[in-house]
Protein backbone atom coordinates (compact mmCIF):
# COMPACT_ATOMS: atom_id res chain seq x y z
CA UNK A 1 0.00 0.00 0.00
CA UNK A 2 3.10 2.46 1.19
CA UNK A 3 4.69 1.88 -2.46
CA UNK A 4 1.24 2.66 -3.95
CA UNK A 5 1.07 5.67 -2.47
CA UNK A 6 4.79 6.79 -3.44
CA UNK A 7 4.13 5.75 -6.96
CA UNK A 8 0.94 7.61 -7.59
CA UNK A 9 3.16 10.72 -5.75
CA UNK A 10 5.65 10.79 -8.36
CA UNK A 11 3.27 12.79 -10.80
CA UNK A 12 3.04 15.59 -8.25
CA UNK A 13 6.17 15.59 -7.10
CA UNK A 14 7.67 16.14 -11.14
CA UNK A 15 5.07 18.64 -11.64
CA UNK A 16 5.43 20.66 -8.67
CA UNK A 17 9.28 20.72 -9.61
CA UNK A 18 8.83 21.88 -12.98
CA UNK A 19 6.41 24.77 -12.17
CA UNK A 20 8.79 25.85 -9.37
CA UNK A 21 11.63 25.86 -11.95
CA UNK A 22 9.36 27.67 -14.66
CA UNK A 23 8.38 29.80 -11.78
CA UNK A 24 12.05 30.63 -10.98
CA UNK A 25 13.15 31.06 -14.17
CA UNK A 26 10.73 33.50 -15.02
CA UNK A 27 11.53 35.68 -12.00
CA UNK A 28 15.35 35.78 -12.97
CA UNK A 29 14.71 36.75 -16.19
CA UNK A 30 12.13 39.78 -15.06
CA UNK A 31 14.58 40.50 -12.42
CA UNK A 32 17.92 40.57 -14.48
CA UNK A 33 16.07 42.36 -17.58
CA UNK A 34 15.35 45.53 -14.65
CA UNK A 35 19.15 45.39 -13.50
CA UNK A 36 20.43 45.42 -16.70
CA UNK A 37 18.81 48.67 -16.63
CA UNK A 38 18.01 50.70 -13.47
CA UNK A 39 17.55 53.92 -14.58
CA UNK A 40 14.10 52.47 -16.70
CA UNK A 41 12.66 50.91 -14.36
CA UNK A 42 13.46 54.22 -11.86
CA UNK A 43 11.53 55.61 -15.19
CA UNK A 44 8.58 53.23 -14.89
CA UNK A 45 8.30 54.04 -11.24
CA UNK A 46 8.04 57.59 -12.26
CA UNK A 47 5.20 57.04 -14.75
CA UNK A 48 3.46 54.99 -11.80
CA UNK A 49 3.45 57.90 -8.79
CA UNK A 50 2.40 60.46 -11.74
CA UNK A 51 -0.65 58.36 -13.07
CA UNK A 52 -1.31 57.84 -9.37
CA UNK A 53 -1.22 61.43 -8.45
CA UNK A 54 1.98 61.69 -6.30
CA UNK A 55 4.10 63.33 -8.96
CA UNK A 56 7.32 63.99 -6.93
CA UNK A 57 6.31 62.47 -3.53
CA UNK A 58 9.46 60.35 -4.25
CA UNK A 59 12.76 61.35 -4.79
CA UNK A 60 14.49 59.80 -8.34
CA UNK A 61 17.95 58.93 -6.41
CA UNK A 62 15.26 56.68 -4.12
CA UNK A 63 13.23 55.59 -6.71
CA UNK A 64 16.54 54.23 -8.37
CA UNK A 65 17.33 52.58 -5.47
CA UNK A 66 13.84 51.26 -4.98
CA UNK A 67 14.40 50.07 -8.67
CA UNK A 68 17.25 47.95 -7.64
CA UNK A 69 15.91 46.66 -4.76
CA UNK A 70 13.11 45.27 -6.75
CA UNK A 71 15.26 43.75 -9.49
CA UNK A 72 17.89 42.09 -6.35
CA UNK A 73 14.50 40.80 -4.81
CA UNK A 74 13.51 39.33 -7.91
CA UNK A 75 16.73 37.67 -8.86
CA UNK A 76 17.05 36.15 -5.40
CA UNK A 77 13.53 34.66 -5.44
CA UNK A 78 14.11 33.15 -9.07
CA UNK A 79 17.62 31.51 -7.77
CA UNK A 80 15.83 30.40 -4.75
CA UNK A 81 13.02 28.58 -6.59
CA UNK A 82 15.11 27.13 -9.60
CA UNK A 83 17.51 25.72 -7.25
CA UNK A 84 15.14 24.74 -4.86
CA UNK A 85 16.56 26.55 -2.16
CA UNK A 86 14.99 27.41 0.86
CA UNK A 87 11.58 25.61 -0.44
CA UNK A 88 8.59 26.95 2.47
CA UNK A 89 10.20 30.51 2.31
CA UNK A 90 11.03 31.22 -1.31
CA UNK A 91 7.49 29.70 -2.30
CA UNK A 92 5.38 31.80 0.23
CA UNK A 93 7.55 35.21 -0.95
CA UNK A 94 6.73 34.52 -4.62
CA UNK A 95 3.09 33.39 -4.40
CA UNK A 96 2.59 36.74 -1.69
CA UNK A 97 4.38 38.84 -4.79
CA UNK A 98 1.55 37.07 -7.43
CA UNK A 99 -1.09 37.62 -4.82
CA UNK A 100 -0.28 41.37 -4.71
CA UNK A 101 0.80 41.92 -8.33
CA UNK A 102 -2.20 39.94 -10.06
CA UNK A 103 -4.32 42.17 -8.76
CA UNK A 104 -2.46 45.10 -9.37
CA UNK A 105 -2.22 44.29 -12.95
CA UNK A 106 -6.24 44.00 -13.39
CA UNK A 107 -6.52 47.33 -12.35
CA UNK A 108 -3.98 48.13 -14.60
CA UNK A 109 -6.16 47.19 -17.28
CA UNK A 110 -8.81 48.22 -16.70
CA UNK A 111 -7.90 51.69 -15.92
CA UNK A 112 -4.90 51.41 -18.15
CA UNK A 113 -3.14 54.52 -15.98
CA UNK A 114 0.18 53.86 -17.60
CA UNK A 115 0.20 51.85 -21.35
CA UNK A 116 2.89 49.36 -20.07
CA UNK A 117 3.86 47.86 -16.62
CA UNK A 118 7.36 47.81 -17.40
CA UNK A 119 7.76 43.73 -15.71
CA UNK A 120 10.09 42.57 -17.89
CA UNK A 121 11.67 45.88 -18.90
CA UNK A 122 12.01 46.86 -22.25
CA UNK A 123 12.95 43.44 -23.36
CA UNK A 124 9.54 42.20 -23.87
CA UNK A 125 6.49 44.62 -24.28
CA UNK A 126 3.80 43.51 -23.02
CA UNK A 127 -0.29 45.36 -22.94
CA UNK A 128 -1.98 45.71 -19.85
CA UNK A 129 -3.88 42.69 -20.45
CA UNK A 130 -1.51 40.57 -21.35
CA UNK A 131 0.59 41.26 -18.16
CA UNK A 132 -2.99 40.23 -16.54
CA UNK A 133 -2.96 36.94 -18.19
CA UNK A 134 0.77 36.23 -17.81
CA UNK A 135 0.28 37.03 -13.97
CA UNK A 136 -2.55 35.16 -13.55
CA UNK A 137 -0.84 32.08 -14.51
CA UNK A 138 2.33 32.26 -12.65
CA UNK A 139 -0.31 33.04 -9.80
CA UNK A 140 -1.48 29.23 -10.40
CA UNK A 141 2.13 28.50 -10.23
CA UNK A 142 2.86 30.10 -7.12
CA UNK A 143 -0.01 28.84 -5.32
CA UNK A 144 1.13 25.25 -6.62
CA UNK A 145 4.43 25.28 -5.42
CA UNK A 146 3.47 26.78 -1.97
CA UNK A 147 1.14 24.41 -1.06
CA UNK A 148 3.31 21.70 -2.77
CA UNK A 149 6.63 22.82 -1.26
CA UNK A 150 7.66 19.52 0.44
CA UNK A 151 8.02 17.86 -2.98
CA UNK A 152 10.61 20.36 -4.02
CA UNK A 153 13.56 18.58 -4.74
CA UNK A 154 16.44 21.03 -4.26
CA UNK A 155 19.65 20.99 -6.05
CA UNK A 156 21.50 21.95 -3.20
CA UNK A 157 21.75 20.54 0.51
CA UNK A 158 20.36 22.26 3.08
CA UNK A 159 23.24 23.81 4.77
CA UNK A 160 24.98 25.10 2.05
CA UNK A 161 21.76 26.78 0.82
CA UNK A 162 22.89 30.38 2.30
CA UNK A 163 25.45 30.41 -0.58
CA UNK A 164 23.11 31.36 -3.35
CA UNK A 165 22.25 34.23 -1.60
CA UNK A 166 26.17 35.70 -1.07
CA UNK A 167 26.85 34.54 -5.39
CA UNK A 168 23.60 36.01 -6.24
CA UNK A 169 23.88 39.23 -4.44
CA UNK A 170 27.51 39.70 -5.11
CA UNK A 171 26.89 39.52 -9.03
CA UNK A 172 23.40 41.49 -8.69
CA UNK A 173 25.41 44.35 -6.96
CA UNK A 174 28.24 44.79 -9.32
CA UNK A 175 26.19 43.75 -12.23
CA UNK A 176 23.43 46.87 -11.39
CA UNK A 177 26.25 49.53 -10.10
CA UNK A 178 28.04 48.93 -13.48
CA UNK A 179 24.89 50.01 -15.59
CA UNK A 180 23.93 52.46 -13.96
CA UNK A 181 27.60 53.97 -13.83
CA UNK A 182 28.04 52.96 -17.24
CA UNK A 183 25.39 52.44 -19.96
CA UNK A 184 23.28 49.26 -20.04
CA UNK A 185 24.88 46.44 -21.30
CA UNK A 186 21.92 45.72 -23.20
CA UNK A 187 19.80 48.05 -24.95
CA UNK A 188 16.63 46.75 -25.66
CA UNK A 189 15.73 50.41 -26.52
CA UNK A 190 14.90 51.57 -30.31
CA UNK A 191 17.95 54.14 -29.86
CA UNK A 192 20.25 51.89 -29.90
CA UNK A 193 24.13 52.04 -31.64
CA UNK A 194 23.96 51.87 -35.17
CA UNK A 195 19.91 52.83 -35.21
CA UNK A 196 19.15 55.00 -38.66
CA UNK A 197 17.12 57.52 -36.88
CA UNK A 198 16.97 59.78 -40.01
CA UNK A 199 15.34 56.72 -42.03
CA UNK A 200 13.09 56.13 -38.52
CA UNK A 201 12.21 59.45 -39.22
CA UNK A 202 11.28 59.76 -42.41
CA UNK A 203 9.40 56.72 -42.54
CA UNK A 204 7.32 58.04 -39.24
CA UNK A 205 8.38 54.97 -37.40
CA UNK A 206 6.08 54.86 -34.25
CA UNK A 207 8.63 53.78 -32.02
CA UNK A 208 9.94 57.44 -32.35
CA UNK A 209 6.85 59.09 -32.82
CA UNK A 210 8.04 61.64 -30.12
CA UNK A 211 11.65 62.40 -31.19
CA UNK A 212 11.33 65.93 -32.79
CA UNK A 213 13.97 68.72 -32.07
CA UNK A 214 12.85 72.22 -32.15
CA UNK A 215 14.87 75.37 -32.12
CA UNK A 216 14.50 78.47 -29.92
CA UNK A 217 11.70 79.83 -32.02
CA UNK A 218 10.30 75.92 -31.91
CA UNK A 219 10.95 74.79 -35.70
CA UNK A 220 11.25 71.42 -36.17
CA UNK A 221 15.00 71.64 -37.42
CA UNK A 222 15.16 67.36 -36.50
CA UNK A 223 16.17 66.74 -40.55
CA UNK A 224 18.65 69.60 -40.21
CA UNK A 225 20.33 67.85 -37.56
CA UNK A 226 19.85 64.44 -39.04
CA UNK A 227 20.82 64.93 -42.57
CA UNK A 228 24.57 66.50 -41.61
CA UNK A 229 26.95 63.85 -43.66
CA UNK A 230 29.75 64.43 -41.10
CA UNK A 231 30.02 64.35 -37.29
CA UNK A 232 27.40 65.57 -34.99
CA UNK A 233 28.12 65.07 -30.98
CA UNK A 234 24.60 65.67 -28.74
CA UNK A 235 24.93 66.38 -25.39
CA UNK A 236 21.54 64.82 -24.00
CA UNK A 237 20.34 66.13 -20.96
CA UNK A 238 16.13 65.75 -20.28
CA UNK A 239 16.56 67.97 -17.12
CA UNK A 240 19.70 69.75 -16.89
CA UNK A 241 18.92 71.14 -13.41
CA UNK A 242 19.29 67.73 -12.11
CA UNK A 243 22.42 66.58 -14.35
CA UNK A 244 25.56 64.93 -12.88
CA UNK A 245 28.19 68.04 -12.63
CA UNK A 246 30.88 65.65 -11.81
CA UNK A 247 32.33 65.64 -15.71
CA UNK A 248 32.05 69.03 -17.09
CA UNK A 249 35.82 69.15 -17.84
CA UNK A 250 35.33 66.40 -19.85
CA UNK A 251 32.13 68.01 -22.03
CA UNK A 252 33.96 71.07 -21.96
CA UNK A 253 36.95 69.05 -23.87
CA UNK A 254 35.14 67.66 -26.30
CA UNK A 255 33.39 71.01 -26.76
CA UNK A 256 36.93 72.19 -27.42
CA UNK A 257 38.02 69.46 -29.65
CA UNK A 258 35.09 70.12 -31.73
CA UNK A 259 36.07 73.30 -32.17
CA UNK A 260 39.28 72.74 -33.33
CA UNK A 261 38.20 69.67 -35.56
CA UNK A 262 34.94 71.82 -37.52
CA UNK A 263 32.35 69.20 -35.94
CA UNK A 264 28.93 70.48 -34.69
CA UNK A 265 28.60 69.68 -31.05
CA UNK A 266 24.90 70.31 -29.99
CA UNK A 267 22.97 70.26 -26.40
CA UNK A 268 19.28 68.53 -26.26
CA UNK A 269 17.16 69.03 -23.60
CA UNK A 270 13.35 69.80 -22.33
CA UNK A 271 14.73 72.15 -19.77
CA UNK A 272 14.46 76.22 -19.94
CA UNK A 273 16.57 78.87 -21.13
CA UNK A 274 17.87 79.85 -17.76
CA UNK A 275 18.27 76.52 -16.56
CA UNK A 276 20.71 76.33 -20.16
CA UNK A 277 22.20 79.25 -18.99
CA UNK A 278 23.28 78.77 -16.17
CA UNK A 279 24.25 75.10 -17.21
CA UNK A 280 26.95 76.59 -20.13
CA UNK A 281 28.00 79.29 -17.29
CA UNK A 282 29.31 75.78 -15.10
CA UNK A 283 30.26 73.83 -18.05
CA UNK A 284 32.26 76.42 -19.48
CA UNK A 285 30.75 75.34 -23.30
CA UNK A 286 29.01 77.88 -24.68
CA UNK A 287 27.45 75.33 -27.42
CA UNK A 288 24.34 75.58 -28.43
CA UNK A 289 21.16 74.10 -27.06
CA UNK A 290 17.70 73.23 -29.04
CA UNK A 291 14.51 70.85 -27.11
CA UNK A 292 13.40 67.95 -27.53
CA UNK A 293 10.47 66.20 -25.03
CA UNK A 294 12.03 64.23 -21.99
CA UNK A 295 10.61 60.92 -22.87
CA UNK A 296 12.87 60.31 -25.82
CA UNK A 297 16.23 62.06 -23.90
CA UNK A 298 15.34 59.86 -20.93
CA UNK A 299 15.09 57.04 -23.65
CA UNK A 300 18.26 57.61 -26.03
CA UNK A 301 20.70 57.60 -23.25
CA UNK A 302 20.59 56.27 -19.75
CA UNK A 303 22.73 59.39 -17.99
CA UNK A 304 22.31 63.13 -17.21
CA UNK A 305 24.21 64.41 -19.05
CA UNK A 306 25.11 61.62 -21.77
CA UNK A 307 26.78 61.95 -24.98
CA UNK A 308 25.74 60.67 -28.84
CA UNK A 309 27.59 60.79 -31.57
CA UNK A 310 25.75 60.70 -35.03
CA UNK A 311 26.84 60.67 -38.86
CA UNK A 312 24.44 60.62 -41.43
CA UNK A 313 21.80 60.83 -38.92
CA UNK A 314 22.74 57.17 -37.33
CA UNK A 315 24.15 56.61 -34.26
CA UNK A 316 27.92 55.85 -33.85
CA UNK A 317 28.05 55.55 -29.85
CA UNK A 318 26.98 56.59 -26.96
CA UNK A 319 28.68 57.38 -23.47
CA UNK A 320 27.21 57.82 -19.97
CA UNK A 321 29.24 60.98 -18.10
CA UNK A 322 31.29 59.07 -16.89
CA UNK A 323 33.24 57.56 -19.56
CA UNK A 324 33.17 60.50 -22.12
CA UNK A 325 35.85 60.44 -24.60
CA UNK A 326 39.25 61.85 -22.78
CA UNK A 327 41.43 64.07 -24.66
CA UNK A 328 44.32 60.84 -25.14
CA UNK A 329 41.15 59.37 -27.21
CA UNK A 330 40.65 62.68 -29.37
CA UNK A 331 43.68 62.51 -30.76
CA UNK A 332 42.73 63.59 -34.73
CA UNK A 333 40.31 63.38 -36.75
CA UNK A 334 37.20 61.16 -35.93
CA UNK A 335 37.88 59.11 -39.13
CA UNK A 336 41.12 58.23 -37.72
CA UNK A 337 40.25 57.63 -34.06
CA UNK A 338 38.48 54.95 -32.45
CA UNK A 339 35.67 57.37 -31.20
CA UNK A 340 34.21 57.65 -34.60
CA UNK A 341 33.84 54.08 -35.08
CA UNK A 342 31.03 51.89 -34.69
CA UNK A 343 32.31 49.81 -31.84
CA UNK A 344 32.60 46.02 -32.72
CA UNK A 345 30.12 43.48 -31.16
CA UNK A 346 31.35 42.96 -28.33
CA UNK A 347 30.23 38.74 -27.52
CA UNK A 348 30.66 40.01 -23.47
CA UNK A 349 27.18 42.09 -23.71
CA UNK A 350 24.80 39.84 -25.10
CA UNK A 351 22.11 38.01 -23.28
CA UNK A 352 23.66 34.53 -23.43
CA UNK A 353 26.85 36.14 -22.21
CA UNK A 354 24.57 38.15 -19.23
CA UNK A 355 22.69 34.98 -18.97
CA UNK A 356 26.07 32.96 -17.73
CA UNK A 357 27.10 35.74 -15.52
CA UNK A 358 24.46 34.68 -13.48
CA UNK A 359 23.54 30.83 -13.85
CA UNK A 360 27.68 29.87 -13.91
CA UNK A 361 27.92 30.83 -10.38
CA UNK A 362 24.65 28.78 -9.73
CA UNK A 363 25.60 26.07 -11.61
CA UNK A 364 29.10 25.54 -10.01
CA UNK A 365 27.89 25.70 -6.65
CA UNK A 366 25.54 23.01 -7.84
CA UNK A 367 28.40 20.94 -9.49
CA UNK A 368 30.48 21.69 -6.18
CA UNK A 369 27.61 20.56 -3.76
CA UNK A 370 27.11 17.40 -5.75
CA UNK A 371 30.97 17.07 -5.57
CA UNK A 372 31.15 17.19 -2.01
CA UNK A 373 28.11 14.46 -1.37
CA UNK A 374 29.66 11.64 -3.66
CA UNK A 375 32.98 12.07 -1.36
CA UNK A 376 31.26 12.25 1.78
Amino acid sequence: MGAEVKHNDKPMKVLVNFCRILLGLTFLFSGIVKAVDPMGTQIKLTDYLYAFGMGDAILGSTLLILACILAGFEILIGAYLTVGAFGRGSSLLAMLMMVFFTPFTLYLAIKNPVQDCGCFGDAVVLTNWQTFYKNLFLLALALLVFIKHKKIVPFIVERRQWWVTIIIVAVSVRFMVSNIINLPILDFRPYKVGTDLRSAYTDHDLRFAEFSIMNENLDDVTMDILSDSSYTFLVISSHLEDASENDLDLIDDVFDYCTIWGYNIIGLTASGTETIRQWTENAGADMRFLFCDEIPLQTIVRSNPGLVLLKNGVIINKWSHENIPSDEELYGPLEETSVGQMPEPDPMKTPWAVALMFALPLLLLVAIDRLRELIQ
